[in-house]
């Protein structure tokens, strides 16, 4: 008979993480809704509009790990792109493909983990894009040797993420954002966390800048453009106003985007 204690600690943790995305899902895409027109990479850039990151995709076949509510799947396929979107969450899978059959456009939502890309054949993607779901992904070498093996030699990999400074000044024990570093950048320790107002935790993990470099070199991408955006001045007002008690959160980096190709 299995017990918790039997099984591994990521497994866990990623069962709590996709228990976590199904009960916050419907309100976080009342919050967001069915997306525009444009790819977004997350909260802390501008959207590919002004970045011009994935260029031109029609006729691509392009996999967005981690679509949540399919927003980018649908920008995607409106550009003619041939899109298919992978979930962790039923919930946000579900809430995807409403989302598309309103747009009228035509995705594949599948449920799955990007350590496990099995159900697809080698090569047989232009484009992998990854926003702000790789942090949450326990094994990390596993689904970028998967994003290897399904990308095509000329292919692209564009992943958008938290930056790792941020966990610095995150209090695990209060669950609040502090002005000074709580914890240690180079502390490796899977973090923790409630969503705001809500009973859901999940789990992310912590990486820093060289350790995704690393990563990238051993799973055999070459690492084309590293962008540390700019978070646009209307969020950065809205979320730390210079008279703000945080307004010094205005000072740091918030997100990383990599860019890679295969070897």
């Amino acid at each position: 008979m299995t017990t918790p204690d039997d099984i591994p600690p990521e497994q866990r943790a990623r069962a709590a993480n996709r228990r976590a995305w199904n009960e916050i899902s419907a309100r976080y895409q009342a919050d967001h809704g069915a997306g525009d027109l444009d790819v977004h990479y997350g909260p802390w850039a501008a959207p590919d509009a002004e970045l011009q990151l994935l260029g031109k995709v029609q006729g691509c076949r392009v996999l967005d790990v981690g679509c949540g509510g399919g927003q980018n799947c649908i920008a995607l396929a409106r550009r003619k792109a041939i899109v298919t979107g992978l979930d962790l969450s039923d919930a946000q899978l579900e809430a995807a493909a409403n989302h598309a059959a309103v747009a009228g456009v035509a995705v594949t939502f599948v449920h799955g983990t990007p350590e496990d890309l099995s159900g697809f054949a080698a090569q047989c993607f232009d484009l992998i894009l990854s926003v702000q779901t790789m942090h949450y992904v326990p094994d990390a070498p596993r689904a970028l040797a998967e994003f290897h093996r399904v990308l095509n030699p000329a292919g692209r990999l564009v992943i958008s993420l938290d930056h790792p400074m941020r966990d610095c000044f995150f209090n695990l024990e209060e669950q609040s954002q502090e002005i000074y570093p709580v914890r240690g950048y180079f502390d490796e320790q899977p973090m923790r966390w409630r969503w705001p107002d809500s009973r859901a935790w999940l789990t992310s993990y912590h990486r820093t800048i060289a350790d995704w470099v690393t990563l990238f070199a051993q799973s055999g991408f070459v690492l084309r453009r590293l962008l540390e955006p700019t978070v646009p001045a209307d969020r950065l007002d809205a979320w730390w106003p210079v008279d703000d008690a945080m307004s010094s959160m205005r000072h740091l980096p918030h997100g990383v985007i990599f860019v890679a190709g295969k070897e």
